[in-house]
């Protein structure tokens, strides 16, 4: 009795760990390069030990055979890594953002080591992302993620049949489209910007063809770029948190009062 009882928790425990480990793998904040890989492992053993009594009563009882668990197993790792990259994909908005900002500023060649994508990048696309995700753990939207992880349970119960890789696909799709737009929308004033810039740049070569406008118009832009980007960043953080949380909470129900 005690031994079945224990195996029946064990389960419990990996069959919850492996869809929350494979969604940590690219959820915002959590899967960035700073964050360590132990200490990421360690914050989803803790965070799956809470979770499993919660989510206990919608998981199966231990499959028979290996390939059953095998199947179960691999299943549960498809919609962690499913949610995980819903999530991500959602930051893109700011990365789209970040590079038009970058472009219309002027500031598109000052490169800085960027954690969040690992890779080299615009130090606006850098100082947006990072202060995008900083506001969401600030405005406890990391809660709204792992509660999404909760209410999963709901929308792609365990042997439900109900998770389908085609549809799943199209939702990311939908998602990086609907993120390209939103960050098209939040760079849109400096797009407006650079526009009337370039114009008046253009017109004062005009006037006076002996100044070397060159020279003179890339610190004005970023000059004034940057006046505009302290103006607008408010706004546009506000425009990206309510969207993250629309989306996210819109994908599945029950979450933030959904």
């Amino acid at each position: 009795m005690l031994s079945e009882f224990l195996t029946s928790n064990v389960f419990a425990f990996l069959l919850v760990f492996a869809r929350l480990g494979s969604m940590f793998m690219f959820l915002p904040g959590f899967s960035a390069y700073y964050v360590t890989t132990r200490a990421r492992l360690a914050m989803a053993l803790v965070i799956t030990l809470v979770v499993t009594p919660v989510v206990a009563a919608a998981l199966p009882a231990m499959p028979g055979t290996t390939g059953g668990l095998l199947l179960l197993l691999g299943t549960e790792i498809l919609i962690g890594l499913f949610l995980g990259l819903f999530a991500q994909f959602l930051m893109t908005a700011l990365a789209v953002a970040g590079t038009s900002i970058g472009r219309d500023t002027g500031l598109m060649n000052a490169m800085v080591f960027d954690p969040v994508t690992e890779s080299q990048g615009a130090i606006v696309i850098s100082f947006i992302t990072i202060t995008g995700i900083v506001l969401m753990f600030a405005m406890d939207m990391h809660h709204l993620m792992i509660g999404a992880l909760v209410s999963s349970y709901a929308t792609f119960p365990p042997l439900g049949g109900r998770f389908i890789i085609g549809d799943a696909l199209r939702v990311l799709t939908d998602t990086l489209d609907a993120s390209f737009l939103i960050g098209v929308q939040i760079a849109a004033p400096f797009l407006v910007f650079n526009l009337v810039f370039q114009i008046g740049m253009g017109l004062l070569s005009r006037l006076s063809p002996q100044m070397n406008v060159f020279f003179i118009a890339l610190p004005i832009q970023i000059l004034f770029g940057l006046g505009a980007l302290a103006v607008a960043l408010p706004a546009m953080m506000f425009v990206f948190l309510r969207f993250f949380e629309t989306n996210l909470t819109g994908f599945l129900p029950g979450i933030g009062g959904g």
